[in-house]
């Protein structure tokens, strides 16, 4: 999908996390979700990553999946649009960038807070916390605009912590592993650009439908027309939003059983309306 791309006859736009959606939540596959994979790419539906993962951690991904749609980076921090030529992005970054909110996470250490991070951690340990290879894990650690934190302290400390942060013009989001120190942006700042931006590329109101699994997803889910959440491992979010669907399975299998068939629906009443 590049900025000359033709409105699709179905005018869809999927927004997806990854980490516990659309990848395993052990074994990162997506297998289970090939088939509406397939389907999306069949009907050229913009399939957009909007995760908490890092660039280089997304470009690898898209180069797997074969994927050339846009993508949102570090819990809305970060957005990439391919560019029409075919090389490189045009790329919007939100709030702080990640020297200033380590320049704020050293200044609460110093004031007795209990943590530890990615730029604390050698590759070696980022790997073993998530799973992922030393290569993966070297990409985990290059970040642009938020950083994942190991929280060490009691949980009074850790109401006093999130006081701090948010005296300091950023917030702490709790994702599948790790709290995320960021600015005071959310994944619906991917909805609200992507929703303009197909509407202007496309002269048509994109139907935005997102899934997700964890709190950090909330924003993203309710901001969307269709969303789907993915049951957790601890629990199933709660979201705001009349129109959602809980998928009865984890991961990618619950992406899968849940998506297809809604895109199904929509297709239908598309041709029928």
């Amino acid at each position: 999908m590049i900025e000359e791309s033709i409105r699709p006859a179905l005018p869809i736009v999927v927004m997806t996390d990854l980490d516990g959606t659309l990848l395993d939540h052990d074994n990162y596959s997506t297998a289970a979700a090939k088939p509406a994979l397939t389907w999306l790419h069949t009907h050229q539906i913009p399939l957009i990553f909007n995760t908490s993962k890092t660039y280089n951690e997304v470009y690898q991904l898209r180069r797997t999946l074969d994927n050339h749609d846009p993508f949102v980076c570090e819990n809305g921090s970060a957005i990439f649009i391919p560019k029409a030529e075919g090389t490189g992005y045009n790329t919007e970054f939100i709030g702080l960038r990640y020297s200033a909110i380590l320049k704020v996470l050293h200044q609460l250490r110093q004031q007795g807070f209990h943590f530890r991070g990615f730029n604390d951690m050698p590759a070696t340990e980022v790997a073993a916390l998530t799973g992922l290879s030393i290569e993966d894990a070297h990409s985990a650690k290059s970040r642009d605009g938020t950083e994942p934190v190991l929280w060490q302290g009691s949980e009074a400390e850790l109401v006093a912590f999130k006081l701090a942060i948010t005296e300091h013009k950023l917030q702490l989001l709790e994702g599948g592993r790790f709290l995320h120190v960021m600015s005071q942006v959310d994944k619906a700042e991917g909805v609200i650009f992507f929703r303009h931006h197909y509407q202007e590329l496309w002269q048509a109101n994109p139907i935005v439908i997102a899934l997700g699994d964890s709190d950090n997803d909330r924003a993203m889910l309710e901001a969307a027309d269709y969303p789907i959440v993915i049951p957790g491992k601890k629990s199933t979010l709660k979201i705001n939003n009349s129109a959602v669907q809980y998928a009865t399975s984890h991961g990618p299998k619950g992406w899968n059983q849940t998506l297809l068939p809604l895109l199904e629906q929509l297709l239908k009443e598309t041709r029928s309306g």
